[in-house]
């Protein structure tokens, strides 16, 4: 989904930058692998120690937020869907959803988490290799609308308020991950940092000497390189999670508005203050469109380029 931002670095561990060692770590989670890349005056003891301090951060974040796990929080959460009453829940859970609830807000439904219904019918499918019955797709479609859910931080509980209701968090995830692992080394005094969590990037400061991390993205014209500092930045599109049948091309991103997947064929490219606007974006624009989201009357403070997917 969010392979062709490359970053144009080279990716060694352990190289002197004048005062600071640059260091380079790696650990596999939620279906990717994130990397850390970081400048510090620490030893090599201390950024291992420092590493698996975040590494064991996003395993605990992915059993809040993963789908995919009958015991997550998010899916034990999504079995008290109906319930009265306001269920607790924790307070990274409370952000993710409550940010999720402005994305869709301000992208009128193409940015949606409650469309797991549909995501788990066309994940089947993938793995059959066949299109889901029309009845089924209408079926779970009813289970849709994010204005469905209540968030309540203050009190730090969740309402769903429809039963059989199903949240997915591929959208963001990523993204809000890769900006908390960002602000764990900013708090260890580690501001020269970037964190890649396949594709959905956040950016600290620069390597020494230089104005940005350069970071190459695909555009209509050609891939483009960038100096970037401090902000995020994503590409979304079908190219590697699809459905491909009688030549038409089924993009694992399922449209929120009418059940159906995405079957153009472009990518997303967002640059945003933070990763985690950039990823919940690149999914709302890839399901807008270039003119949907040319119409769009409120727009966020982001950068946009969309382009044809390699593949």
């Amino acid at each position: 989904m969010k392979k062709w931002i490359l970053l144009l670095l080279c990716l060694q561990t352990g190289i002197t930058a004048g005062s600071q060692t640059r260091f380079e770590f790696s650990h596999p989670q939620m279906g990717t692998v994130f990397r850390l890349v970081f400048y510090s005056n620490q030893d090599s003891a201390e950024a291992h120690i420092l590493a698996k301090t975040i590494f064991d951060r996003i395993d605990t974040l992915n059993m809040r937020f993963s789908d995919w796990l009958p015991e997550s929080e998010l899916n034990l959460l999504c079995q008290k869907a109906g319930e009265k009453g306001c269920q607790k829940v924790s307070v990274e859970l409370v952000d993710i959803l409550e940010k999720s609830g402005v994305y869709a807000r301000q992208s009128h439904g193409a940015f949606d988490i409650t469309v797991g219904a549909l995501t788990r019918l066309w994940r089947r499918s993938r793995n059959l290799k066949e299109l889901p019955e029309p009845e089924r797709i209408a079926s779970a479609r009813k289970m849709v609308g994010w204005k469905n859910i209540s968030v309540y931080p203050g009190r730090s509980c969740v309402r769903l308020r429809k039963k059989g209701m199903m949240l997915d968090l591929g959208g963001i995830a990523q993204g809000w991950t890769a900006d908390d692992c960002l602000g764990i080394l900013r708090s260890n005094r580690i501001n020269i940092a970037l964190v890649d969590a396949g594709g959905d990037i956040a950016l600290g400061e620069p390597p020494p000497g230089r104005e940005g991390w350069r970071i190459e993205i695909p555009s209509a014209d050609g891939n483009k390189q960038m100096l970037l500092k401090n902000c995020g930045i994503t590409t979304s599109g079908p190219a590697y999670r699809y459905l491909e049948l009688d030549g038409k091309r089924y993009a694992h991103i399922v449209d929120p508005r009418t059940g159906q997947p995405l079957t153009q064929r472009t990518q997303v490219t967002v640059l945003a203050e933070n990763a985690t606007t950039a990823d919940a974006w690149a999914t709302a624009i890839a399901v807008l469109g270039e003119k949907g989201w040319k119409q769009l009357k409120s727009k966020p403070e982001i950068k946009v380029w969309i382009s044809e997917s390699p593949l």
